[in-house]
C-alpha cells in the first residue's frame, strides 16, 4: 500500500526574501516537496542545490528542486515572493521612488505570474508578500478565481511582530505574552487599536497608567512610528529585509498545512466585517486548514474605526489606480 501524505509548496520569486522563505521551510520541516520558481532559472537551480546541501544537518528528508510554473499544479501552497526590481521603478527629482511606480511594476509582474500559476492547474492556497500588499492580494484573488479564504496576504503580520518586540522592550516582558495588533493597510495608514492591547489580561492603557516611568519616553504615536520605520531602518543598514517577512509567510503556511487555527493578522477579504466589503486589508484572523477560517471582529473605539475607515479608503484608491496597469 502506498502512503501519500506529502505536503508540497511552491515558492515563486527567489530573491533575498524567497530564498529566506525556502530556507525557513526546510529548517522547520514544514513541507516534504519544495519547488523554486524564478524568471532567472539559473539562480533558482543554484539556490535549490545550495538548499539541498543544507538538509543533511537539519535531520530532514525533503525534495528540493528548481522548477517552472507547470510544476506547481499539485502544490498545496504557492508563496508569491515577487519583488519590484529597483531599475524598473520611477523616481522623482530628489531620487525618491514614486509610490505609484511600485504599484505599476508590481501589477505588471504579478498578473502574468498568477495567470501562469493557475494555468498549471493549481488549486491550493496562495500566500503573497508582494507590495503594495493589500492591492496586490486583491488583484491575485481576482485573477486566480480562488475562494477569498484561500488567497492570503502577509499583511500586518510582520508589523505586529515588530510592535510586540518594541512593547516587550518597553515593559520588559516576552513579546509572546503581549496581545496587540497592527491592522489596516500594510503601509502609512496602518494603526494600532490600543483599546484591545493587553498583557496577561491587563489592558495596555492600564499598564501605561500604572507604570508612567516605563512610558516616560514613549507615546502611542511614537510607538506606531517606530513600527513603521523599523523596515526602512533595516533596509538602510543591510539593503533589504528578508528574515522577518519570511518567518511571517512560513507561519501562515504552517497554520494552513497543520490546521493550527492560529490567530495571525493577515490581509484578507472583508465582506461586511467591521462594516466594510469588497476589500482586502489586515485584521486578526483564525488561520487553519481552510485558509482564513474566521475573521475576528474586534470591538474598536469610534476613533479607531475612523482610522480604519481612512486606511480602507486609501486601499480602495490604490485598487482603482491599479486598473490602469492591467
Amino acid at each position: 500500500m502506498s502512503l501519500n501524505h506529502r505536503h508540497k509548496i511552491a515558492v515563486i520569486g527567489i530573491g533575498a526574501v524567497g530564498s529566506a522563505v525556502c530556507y525557513g521551510l526546510i529548517n522547520q520541516g514544514i513541507c516534504d516537496d519544495l519547488v523554486l520558481v524564478d524568471v532567472n532559472k539559473t539562480k533558482a537551480i543554484g539556490e535549490a542545490m545550495d538548499l539541498r546541501h543544507s538538509i543533511e544537518y537539519m535531520g530532514r528528508n525533503m525534495k528540493v528542486r528548481a522548477g517552472e510554473y507547470k510544476d506547481c499544479g499539485d502544490a498545496d501552497i504557492a508563496i508569491i515572493c515577487l519583488g519590484t526590481p529597483q531599475n524598473l521603478l520611477k523616481r522623482d527629482a530628489e531620487g525618491n521612488v514614486i509610490r505609484s511606480s511600485i504599484l505599476e511594476v508590481a501589477c505588471k509582474m504579478v498578473r502574468p505570474a498568477t495567470e501562469e500559476l493557475m494555468r498549471s492547474g493549481f488549486n491550493g492556497y496562495i500566500i503573497t508578500i508582494t507590495n503594495p500588499l493589500d492591492t496586490i492580494t486583491q488583484l491575485i484573488w481576482r485573477i486566480s478565481g480562488l475562494p477569498s479564504n484561500r488567497v492570503i496576504g502577509s499583511g500586518t503580520s510582520l508589523d505586529t511582530a515588530r510592535l510586540k518586540c518594541i512593547l516587550g522592550e518597553i515593559i520588559n516582558v516576552d513579546p509572546h505574552s503581549i496581545n496587540a495588533y497592527v491592522i489596516g493597510e500594510h503601509g502609512p495608514t496602518e494603526f494600532i487599536p490600543w483599546s484591545i492591547a493587553s498583557v496577561g489580561g491587563k489592558s495596555m492603557n492600564t499598564i501605561k497608567a500604572d507604570n508612567p516611568d516605563r512610558f516616560a519616553d514613549h507615546t502611542y504615536e511614537s510607538i506606531l512610528k517606530k513600527v513603521q520605520v523599523a523596515g526602512p531602518k533595516v533596509v538602510n543598514k543591510k539593503g533589504f529585509t528578508n528574515y522577518g517577512i519570511a518567518s511571517s509567510a512560513i507561519a501562515i503556511a504552517r497554520a494552513i498545512l497543520y490546521d493550527e487555527c492560529r490567530v495571525i493578522p493577515v490581509c484578507t477579504y472583508l465582506e461586511g466585517h467591521y462594516g466594510f466589503s469588497n476589500v482586502f486589508t489586515s485584521v486578526p484572523a483564525i488561520i487553519g486548514g481552510e485558509g482564513v477560517h474566521e475573521i475576528i471582529d474586534l470591538h474598536l473605539t469610534d476613533d479607531e474605526m475612523e482610522q480604519f475607515r481612512h486606511s480602507v479608503d486609501t486601499i480602495r484608491e490604490a485598487n482603482l489606480a491599479a486598473q490602469a496597469y492591467l
